[in-house]
């Protein structure tokens, strides 16, 4: 572990993780009955940091950190898997996406570069457990099989 990820891991506390965004679509030729479970074969996993916020409280000299944070799962066709790239790459069959924001607090400042190499690895290990629960709830919504994404290791 670096000094910076360290020096993060040891000052920020989480005070919560909110849901900000969520996309849950099937593609437009498709319905529930007709989705399955060879469909989930073929996905791709994407996730980012998309922004830091930084603010002072004045009153406790305590510094807060917003950090959000996307997930997202898509099931792409047999034709779409087997091409190199994938910026040609059809309309998926099934995409869920959520954004979230967790928010820290930490007594001590921490500069651009810790919280990004934070944000980059660590802030995952507090979002994953709502983003499973997203991704199962909105796949028994769509009433389409569960998809099971395993705890996340970091």
């Amino acid at each position: 572990m670096t000094p910076e990820l360290k020096k993060c891991a040891e000052n920020l506390m989480i005070q919560s993780v909110t849901l900000k965004n969520l996309l849950v679509q099937l593609h437009e030729d498709m319905d529930a009955e007709q989705f399955s479970d060879e469909i989930l074969d073929n996905t791709q996993e994407l996730r980012y940091l998309r922004q830091i916020r930084q603010s002072e409280k004045e009153e406790n000299g305590v510094w807060s950190y917003r950090l959000n944070t996307v997930v997202a799962i898509r099931c792409i066709s047999e034709e779409d898997a087997a091409k190199d790239d994938n910026e040609n790459i059809s309309e998926p069959l099934l995409e869920i996406k959520a954004e979230f924001i967790a928010q820290y607090e930490s007594n001590c400042s921490l500069s651009e570069e810790e919280i990004n190499q934070f944000g980059q690895k660590h802030v995952y290990y507090h979002v994953w457990p709502y983003w499973r629960e997203i991704l199962q709830s909105s796949c028994a919504r769509l009433g389409i099989s569960p998809i099971v994404i395993p705890p996340l290791r970091v």
